[in-house]
């Protein structure tokens, strides 16, 4: 019941924020630099990417400076960069490539491709059998990249998942 409880308190927060997001509830005056978020979630999954034996590779060529409430842009490395991770093979890569116009996330992973009418898609669960989440992590990556001017693909390639994020 404990974790039922918990799943129901994440789902609730998740709809709450892709809410407040479609409302444009968040004021984006700030400038936010994506790299430094980046290099905090790194630290972040430090722990679950040593127990996975994950090979991290940051290739930061340039700052990616966003006009973006500090919350909406920690929810936007944060799924990303929890999928890379979780979704991941046990020692398998993530490459983070950062320029000042895009931002890419690319990972290893024994799972099919997302299809892409299923891609941004609320409730889509993983077909990992470990996967807990509540779906709700790409479509709140795809609401906050349509309220910011940006744009977001998926691609797949032998075994390797890719986001990468650009400026309009």
């Amino acid at each position: 019941a404990g974790d039922a409880i918990k799943n129901l308190g994440k789902l609730n927060k998740s709809l709450l924020l892709l809410a407040k997001i479609e409302n444009n509830q968040y004021d984006t005056n700030e400038t936010i630099s994506l790299t430094d978020i980046t290099t905090k979630y790194v630290s972040f999954f430090e722990e679950i990417i040593r127990d996975k034996q994950i090979t991290i590779e940051k290739n930061f060529k340039g700052d990616f400076i966003l006009k973006m409430h500090p919350l909406l842009a920690e929810s936007l490395v944060s799924n990303l960069m929890g999928n890379a991770v979780k979704y991941n093979d046990t020692g398998g890569s993530i490459l983070i490539s950062i320029t000042e116009t895009s931002y890419t996330i690319r990972n290893t992973s024994s799972l099919p491709a997302i299809e892409s009418k299923q891609l941004f898609k609320r409730f889509k669960k993983s077909k990992h059998p470990s996967d807990n989440s509540n779906g709700l992590g790409l479509a709140i990556v795809k609401k906050i990249i349509e309220t910011h001017n940006l744009s977001v693909s998926y691609n797949f390639n032998n075994g390797t998942h890719e986001f990468v994020i650009i400026k309009l």
